[in-house]
């Protein structure tokens, strides 16, 4: 038997590896490092433990907050953070902040956190810490339409550290300059919501959620996909938008399959979604035959991703085919949404463990990675059955051996559901893969309403 599963998703970022596709397609940046750097990095961290002349923890203390920061758990470093906060110096205390503030969107602080790093500690740092910070600091000024400065902050990397750098770093941060500095002269995408608005949304042939979005007085569909790093659209739809294109070309990769492609780079002046305005949106620019799904026939056009969906601020999804977006965002208690990079991570609890995954609102069905699979191994030997599934995105589909356990339930925000027939990878898909898997509408599905909030960083279901 071969299953489809459908992952759209474009993603222009830099910490992970280069750039991705995520299910409707994801945009530059999936890794800080590849492999070896990261080890390098660990054993500079310790250097960097012993070196701080402030306040000290102990040594397990340290390793289990760069263990967290290593693993991608931010909800679990906040924690562990502030447990041993009086025991923390200045200068560790604010190396961990800074990338909290990045992975709860509070990007402005992320900013400062590097620099006061940089300017108060720099003696202390090895220049691997002082890469990632960079590093750091170039997503949050991506992420704030800062583009200039993103790329000036990547040369700088390249410039004073390339040789401590592996090949596939400096390519990655090569391909983000690229991108970057295309956009330097690009003014910061702007949202205007005069009053709470509710747009009407639709499936298309996919399953996924297509929403109206009008362009010089024509309305076109776009998919809604929150793990699409940036938003993406066809040759020939950017043609009929009137996008001014960039002169760039830039790698790009499927976040399903990690195949890898050529795309370019696009700005609409203006677009409306319900009567939302969005001036400046920068779209991934593909040719129309990397948006075709082979395996079902369908040509994807556009995709609104990530950058417009964030500054909405907040986003209720009603099963009935109403979006709702409050022009005063909610304010609650709970807390676990996070951003990995472009990238939406949601902490659900399943048995006894919160486990941290991707959250993507363009798949279909949601799948589970290798280390899922690590972690409950013994189990899915004994529960699952092996199948061959394939894996479709931008650029072509593959063909994976997965383990497919017959139901799993999750729950979110205090709400428990149960997901039937869910995927299980026994290898990752790329080298910095960290999370335990992506979440899709097979989830979401089963409540009435959902809520994403990018404002005070939580998702609910109810």
């Amino acid at each position: 038997m071969y299953d489809i599963t459908c992952s759209l998703n474009p993603s222009l970022h830099p910490s992970k590896g280069g750039n991705r596709t995520t299910s409707a397609l994801s945009f530059l940046y999936i890794a800080f490092m590849k492999t070896a750097f990261l080890l390098c990095t660990i054993a500079a961290l310790t250097l960097f433990s012993a070196c701080s002349n402030k306040k000290s923890i102990s040594a397990a203390a340290d390793k289990t907050l760069h263990s967290l920061l290593d693993q991608h758990d931010y909800f679990k470093l906040e924690t562990k953070l502030k447990q041993y906060n009086d025991s923390l110096g200045d200068d560790k205390r604010l190396y961990f902040k800074s990338y909290l503030d990045n992975a709860f969107n509070h990007n402005l602080d992320c900013i400062t956190d590097v620099d006061d790093l940089l300017k108060n500690y720099a003696a202390d740092f090895p220049d691997s810490v002082k890469v990632q910070l960079s590093r750091l600091q170039s997503d949050s000024y991506f992420k704030t339409y800062q583009y200039a400065k993103a790329a000036q902050t990547d040369s700088a990397i390249l410039k004073h550290y390339a040789r401590g750098l592996s090949k596939d770093v400096v390519d990655d941060i090569k391909n983000d300059i690229l991108s970057r500095g295309a956009l330097k002269n690009t003014a910061p995408q702007q949202t205007i919501i005069k009053t709470n608005i509710t747009i009407p949304w639709t499936r298309d042939k996919l399953g996924l959620i297509e929403i109206p979005v009008t362009c010089k007085a024509l309305v076109y569909s776009g998919i809604f996909d929150t793990r699409a790093n940036i938003s993406t659209i066809t040759k020939t739809y950017a043609a009929k938008l009137g996008l001014h294109i960039l002169p760039v070309t830039y790698n790009e990769g499927s976040g399903a399959t990690g195949i890898q492609f050529k795309t370019g780079m696009g700005v609409a002046d203006e677009l409306n979604i319900g009567g939302i305005t969005v001036r400046n949106v920068v779209f991934q620019v593909m040719p129309d035959s990397i948006l075709y799904i082979s395996q079902v026939k369908y040509q994807l056009n556009m995709i609104i991703g990530f950058p417009v969906i964030e500054q909405m601020k907040e986003i209720d999804i009603y099963k009935d085919g109403r979006m709702v977006i409050p022009q005063t965002p909610v304010q609650t208690s709970l807390h676990n949404f996070a951003l990995d990079g472009l990238d939406p991570v949601i902490a659900l609890k399943t048995g006894n463990d919160t486990l941290a995954f991707n959250f993507d609102s363009g798949a279909a069905s949601s799948v589970f990675y290798a280390a899922y699979f690590n972690r409950y191994k013994t189990a899915i030997l004994k529960n699952s059955t092996k199948k061959t599934v394939g894996f479709g995105g931008a650029g072509g589909a593959q063909k994976k051996m997965v383990y497919i356990l017959p139901k799993v339930d999750l729950a979110v925000g205090g709400k428990a559901v149960t997901i039937d027939s869910i995927s299980v990878l026994d290898a990752k898909i790329t080298p910095a893969e960290k999370l335990y898997g992506n979440i899709g509408q097979d989830f979401t599905n089963k409540f009435n309403e959902v809520i994403y909030n990018f404002k005070y960083m939580y998702m609910r279901g109810e």
